[in-house]
């Protein structure tokens, strides 16, 4: 038995056989040319084809793992469009009349020798991400496409080191394990490793040779082991620690249909997230009070167009009628109206990608600036609420104004539909999602005209504390217990109940069990959260007693 030790990425414990990762193989040479300028389109059409190809990975990715995540290949989108590496490209093949791969390949390593060598992780991290587009731009000059690699059957995975893209493209169904030979646990390969749930091990070292292909291994992911040709009793041993962990997860199954209560009698009623319907069935596992965010912006990707109002309609009427549950009263629906970032809406807007998308034409600013799409989506919204209690929420208000225009419509399609006679429920709640320090500040005259907020911590940290959370050279200044952010929170929430409306948190600190107490302490009504953290943070709320002295 060969044992190796290296760092856990998103605890389990697996057993199969080990299949080692196959990429498209090719040597670059260098070649002299004569038609340089034939040269130079072969580059451009395949940094086209790139960038096609990054786009519907960045639109899987959506589907698959967080918003912020998926940016990951944004990114990459942008370095195949950066000036300076199309240039050093183009610079090589006219200045030494070379063929487009060799070109490729000298900016690959002048670029990721570069980024390598600074200090700074966030810049280091580019030379990974330069790699990654150079080895997709190398791939598709030598064989005019891509093929991604696919076990013949559910395998543990071997690899020296895996690029986002390919960490993306990989059959959740066909990898039970992900080892690496290399890598780091704060790498973007690890982030889409963890946000797609795959048991993972960086850094095992070089003793794990291709020779082992087709033999049995154990992932131990809580532990960093990885076992080739485990005897018995490892095997034993490492069973019984999955039944175990297996058991403490599947405890908490006592709590279902247990109110989310104090021992002193507070209520934090806890809803659950979700992207896109399939969700749905963890969300009914978990017994959530209901969905506090249900994303809509699944009906925008893969494609070209928009959404018909009917296929909104179907879409959210799954939601909404699972929610209404065997027995008992039917639990909210919550849905987020369209809060894409420009970059998804640029050929359905027709504008140009913004250089900063945080703070630029996104979320309620699209739909505004596109009312018929908008309109399309309120109209499927109210016509689907005929199914059960719904609830729809506008992101990224920050003025009265703002929110007046909104309502307009609402008001607007409700005629329309009325006029029509098309079945639609008037009665939708109305929400305001909180994000910003201007919607804080304007929160109570904002509260007058909404039934409820939703605060969505995560942006509200960024925008209040001027930190990309993404960027890991400010990783210490994203501070989910700010007290500024703190402050913020209070003043929403007094704000909210003086004008007799609930307040809803979701986002990062939502889920922070360390927070789950002040939440309660401050009036909070809901928090909104993954499925998999509703009934742990159920178990938390129950043991508390805040009659206690602290």
């Amino acid at each position: 038995m060969l044992t190796a030790q290296g760092i856990g990425v998103f605890a389990d414990i697996v057993i199969g056989q080990l299949v080692f990762y196959e990429r498209q193989i090719f040597k670059v040479h260098k070649e002299q040319v004569e038609d340089i300028t034939r040269e130079m389109m072969r580059f451009r059409e395949a940094k086209e084809q790139a960038v096609r190809q990054v786009h519907i990975l960045h639109q899987t990715a959506l589907r698959e793992v967080s918003q912020e995540n998926a940016a990951i290949f944004q990114a990459h989108h942008m370095l195949l469009e950066d000036m300076d590496f199309n240039g050093y490209v183009l610079d090589v093949i006219q200045n030494q009349h070379v063929n487009a791969e060799y070109a490729v390949n000298q900016a690959a390593n002048t670029f990721c020798e570069l980024f390598s060598s600074i200090e700074d992780p966030y810049l280091k991290q580019r030379a990974a991400d330069i790699r990654d587009i150079s080895q997709r731009l190398l791939t598709i000059l030598t064989y005019g496409e891509t093929k991604h690699f696919q076990p013949s059957q559910p395998s543990i995975l071997v690899a020296d080191e895996l690029v986002p893209s390919e960490v993306m493209q990989i059959p959740r169904d066909k990898v039970l394990a992900i080892v690496m030979q290399f890598g780091a646990e704060t790498s973007h390969s690890a982030i889409i490793i963890k946000d797609r749930n795959i048991p993972t091990i960086l850094r095992v070292g070089m003793d794990v040779k291709k020779e082992y292909q087709g033999h049995l291994a154990a992932v131990d992911s809580y532990s960093g082991h990885l076992y080739i040709d485990p005897d018995e009793d490892t095997l034993n041993r490492l069973k019984e620690k999955k039944r175990r962990e297996e058991e403490k997860r599947k405890g908490l199954s006592y709590l279902i249909g247990k109110e989310s209560r104090t021992i002193d009698g507070r209520e934090l009623d806890i809803f659950a997230n979700i992207t896109e319907p399939l969700d749905i069935e963890q969300v009914l596992r978990s017994d959530a009070a209901g969905i506090g965010l249900m994303r809509s912006e699944f009906l925008y990707l893969k494609r070209d167009d928009l959404p018909s109002e009917e296929e909104q309609i179907n879409a959210y009427r799954e939601v909404i009628r699972r929610m209404e549950g065997p027995e008992g009263p039917a639990r909210i629906t919550i849905i987020r109206t369209l809060d894409f970032g420009a970059r998804k809406m640029i050929d359905l807007s027709r504008r140009h990608p913004d250089a900063n998308p945080a703070l630029g034409f996104r979320s309620i600013r699209i739909c505004l600036a596109m009312p018929e799409m908008f309109c399309t989506q309120l109209r499927a919204i109210y016509r689907a609420a005929c199914y059960g209690p719904v609830g729809i929420q506008f992101p990224m208000v920050d003025s009265v104004e703002t929110l007046e225009e909104i309502l307009g419509y609402v008001k607007q399609v409700k005629a329309q539909l009325k006029e029509e006679k098309k079945e639609f429920n008037p009665d939708v709640k109305i929400g305001l999602i909180i994000e910003t320090p201007a919607s804080v500040i304007l929160s109570r005259e904002l509260a007058k005209k909404v039934d409820f907020f939703h605060v969505d911590t995560n942006d509200l940290i960024q925008y209040a504390l001027a930190v990309d959370r993404q960027n890991p050279r400010v990783n210490d200044y994203y501070n989910t217990r700010h007290p500024a952010v703190l402050r913020m929170i209070e003043m929403v929430t007094q704000n909210a109940h003086q004008e007799g409306i609930k307040v809803t948190v979701s986002g990062d600190m939502a889920g922070d069990p360390k927070l789950t107490e002040w939440f309660l302490r401050t009036g909070v009504d809901h928090i909104s959260v993954s499925a998999a953290n509703i009934l742990p943070l159920k178990q938390k709320i129950r043991e508390m007693d805040l009659s206690e002295e602290t």
